[in-house]
């Protein structure tokens, strides 16, 4: 059963160096343990370009790497689903990119945490590796039932930070994964964040890591 963490007034957040962090997973999975991403709260949507067909939760497509390290080593998951014999250094998400979904649109999300005003959001850092990709990765929002990808498109082996200052963003059809990249894009509206993740079109092996959003302000007292 999934576990939600909805953030009002008052939560539990963790320091850090701005900001502070609500919410972290690290996919962290053991080495011969055999983890479903769903496990740790998560989905993986893929749509076939070949047969126009959305896969929700694609067998064999994406995977946890099992007993890789993590990166960074040196953080635990905060405020995420995690299994309780769960390493706390090593696992991250893994996109192959092969079989019927190449070059697989993809979007990769989690309705853990649930952030009753959007504008609380500050920024969204993750790990990532698709220097091999010419897809990228986009951050990806559902406020209220309507999905936003961001106008830039992270690519390489990096630590990513994404800022919700001036942030472009552009309306996105979770249907067909699919945005028009040259319309106007919007303002990011006001609403309840319901759900959180990246989206990419992948031409080649992809991980992601270390998945972790930042709050304005931690309030003390409930409104």
């Amino acid at each position: 059963v999934a576990a939600f963490l909805v953030v009002t007034a008052l939560v539990t957040t963790a320091a850090s160096a701005d900001n502070e962090v609500v919410y972290r997973e690290t996919f962290p999975v053991a080495k011969d343990q055999a983890t479903k991403l769903t496990e740790l709260g998560w989905q993986a949507w893929v749509y076939s370009i070949a047969n126009q067909k959305l896969h929700r939760d694609a067998a064999g497509y994406s995977e946890l790497a099992h007993g890789k390290p993590s990166r960074p080593a040196d953080v635990e998951p905060f405020n995420a689903q995690t299994p309780d014999d769960a390493p706390t250094d090593t696992g991250l998400l893994i996109n192959w990119n092969g079989g019927t979904f190449w070059p697989n649109p993809t979007l990769y999300f989690t309705q853990e945490l649930i952030l009753d005003e959007v504008s609380r959001l500050a920024s969204v850092s993750w790990f990532q590796n698709n220097q091999g990709s010419t897809g990228g990765f986009r951050l990806a929002l559902r406020i209220n039932r309507d999905w936003l990808v961001s106008g830039e498109n992270h690519i390489g082996f990096k630590t990513v930070k994404q800022s919700m200052a001036d942030t472009k963003w552009y309306p996105f059809d979770p249907s067909e994964l699919s945005f028009d990249a040259e319309a106007e894009p919007v303002d990011l509206p006001e609403g309840t964040l319901t759900a959180i993740g990246v989206f990419g079109k992948h031409t080649g092996y992809a991980e992601l890591d270390t998945f972790t959003v930042h709050v304005k302000d931690s309030v003390d007292e409930p409104r």
